[in-house]
């Protein structure tokens, strides 16, 4: 038997060790839910979505209508959801809500929450900005969304599926509307032939 094979053998054993040493956290991490990364408000550290889009040429009014169309095909039941309507200063504020689900064991989707948020439309010529912010949960009391972020509770899974699902949900809804607010609110016909 040649002298370096108990040797090669002894440095085997140890890349061997190593490799489960380090392998085992990362296969416990893989069990572990991941924070989700949702816009924070560096002031008082809550859930944020805002955004100024610039649309030259185009003014307060012509915004506002865009926005109301957009409004009325969006939601289902548009005049439950509006709280303000002030076309002089430019500015709609409604307040939405939406579900979010859960898969359990059985691949049966179930409703985890009902994720209720203010919607902000302010209008200037040339530009409007979306604001959602008080982000929460429809429950007997104001459960603020940011309460979910709290990895040491029994729900973790659960909670950051109902972020998750909400940040899927509201960032839709954002490309939505700056879809629809590039469409002018009158159609122009073509001539007939």
């Amino acid at each position: 038997m040649p002298s370096f094979l108990p040797r090669f053998i002894s440095i085997f054993h140890l890349i061997i060790i190593f490799f489960m040493s380090t392998a085992s956290p990362l296969m416990a991490q893989k069990d572990k839910p991941v924070v989700p990364q949702l816009p924070i408000n560096s002031e008082d550290s809550l859930v944020y979505y805002m955004e100024v889009i610039a649309i030259d040429n185009i003014d307060k009014m012509e915004l506002f209508k865009r926005a109301g169309i957009w409004i009325n095909e969006y939601y289902k039941n548009p005049s439950g959801l509006i709280e303000e309507t002030d076309s002089v200063n430019g500015k709609i504020v409604l307040k939405p809500q939406f579900a979010t689900y859960r898969t359990l064991k059985n691949d049966v989707k179930a409703q985890s929450a009902i994720v209720r948020y203010t919607l902000v439309l302010g209008f200037k010529d040339g530009k409007y900005r979306y604001e959602i912010k008080d982000v929460n949960l429809k429950a007997e009391s104001y459960f603020p969304i940011e309460k979910l972020f709290d990895e040491q509770d029994a729900n973790v899974a659960d909670n950051f599926n109902t972020l998750n699902e909400a940040d899927v949900m509201l960032r839709g809804l954002i490309n939505n509307l700056k879809e629809k607010m590039n469409e002018p609110s009158v159609k122009v016909k073509k001539d007939e032939w």
